[in-house]
């Protein structure tokens, strides 16, 4: 099972429990239950609960959302119409989609979902004019379901939006450098990954680059931790305004970055990786190693001939580009 087909099941899994009730009640001492008007019911409830989590909806599509709340309304009608209106008490059904449109979807639809219970509690005390199976007592009783589901689920809505923006934000920070701002190792490893993916799928040429700042221990040594900050923070903000929107630059370890160049050869690599190199502070230098991706290799194998290529550059006096043959 895909994970989304998953987590489309476990988010409707709480509300098809609510949309059988029926089933428990029938055999139950109350009302005397409209056998056809039950099955249609109950074959609806299905056909709407497959389509929901079946069908994976986009998060931003409006319609298919508001058509699927809407029908779950109209059953709910149909089925307190089987069980001889309010005394099938299965009116707390409208509930259903209040709550799942506070949770998964926004206010505008919450909306709709609120209004459309209200229409399924007041429209049969209208229609029927006092009719013993919808009392005029109904509009009491549907203003006092409509206030709650409002409460209940615009109440339900903003905790989930704090929740989602409090899980959004320790997901940021679990993937950010907290000095340089720059995506973290976790990150670049995510990163990574999904570049070889792409690449193995298009074909197109992939290149990795690992660089540092030359001397920094001295530099940490001369200027103190917080002057090497500074020197960190100042060149990769150089390196950002040098490479493309679309390459990733992540802080790796200490002074060690790395950068994924996609839809680019070692040639076109090392001329954009040489501009970032001049662009450098001119009180600071930096050393690069890059490697092209052969097409079959792995991530590892491919960071260490950047990493070879680097040691390389070092040791042939630094403040250079080295490419891993």
């Amino acid at each position: 099972m895909s994970q989304g087909l998953s987590q489309r099941c476990r988010q409707a899994a709480p509300f098809a429990a609510a949309a059988y009730l029926p089933v428990v009640l029938v055999p139950l001492p109350g009302p005397r239950w409209d056998p056809v008007l039950l099955a249609i019911g109950l074959l609806l409830t299905t056909l709407v609960l497959a389509a929901g989590i079946l069908v994976p909806w986009r998060p931003a599509s409006r319609w298919p959302a508001l058509m699927g709340g809407v029908a779950y309304l109209g059953i709910v009608a149909l089925l307190r119409e089987a069980g001889g209106g309010n005394a099938s008490g299965l009116g707390p059904l409208v509930l259903v989609p209040v709550i799942w449109f506070a949770m998964y979807r926004g206010r505008g639809e919450l909306t709709v979902a609120i209004a459309g219970a209200a229409l399924v509690y007041w429209v049969p005390v209208v229609l029927t004019s006092g009719d013993q199976r919808y009392p005029a007592s109904g509009w009491r009783i549907g203003l006092v379901f409509i206030a709650v589901a409002a409460i209940l689920g615009y109440t339900i809505q903003r905790l989930h939006d704090q929740l989602r923006r409090q899980a959004e934000k320790l997901d940021d920070l679990a993937h950010t450098d907290a000095l340089t701002g720059l995506p973290n190792l976790r990150a670049w490893n995510a990163g990574l990954r999904r570049g070889l993916r792409i690449a193995g799928r298009t074909g197109h040429p992939l290149c990795l680059a690992v660089l540092d700042v030359d001397d920094f221990k001295a530099i940490n040594d001369r200027e103190g931790h917080a002057g090497g900050d500074e020197v960190l923070k100042a060149a990769t903000a150089v390196w950002q305004g040098v490479l493309r929107a679309d390459d990733i630059l992540a802080r790796v370890g200490g002074d060690e970055f790395a950068i994924l160049l996609a839809d680019c050869d070692a040639r076109q690599a090392a001329a954009l990786l040489d501009r970032l190199r001049v662009a450098t502070h001119r009180a600071v230098s930096c050393s690069v190693g890059l490697a092209q991706w052969d097409g079959s290799e792995s991530a590892s194998s491919l960071l260490r001939r950047a990493d070879a290529a680097l040691y390389d550059a070092k040791h042939a006096g630094r403040d250079r580009i080295v490419a891993a043959a």
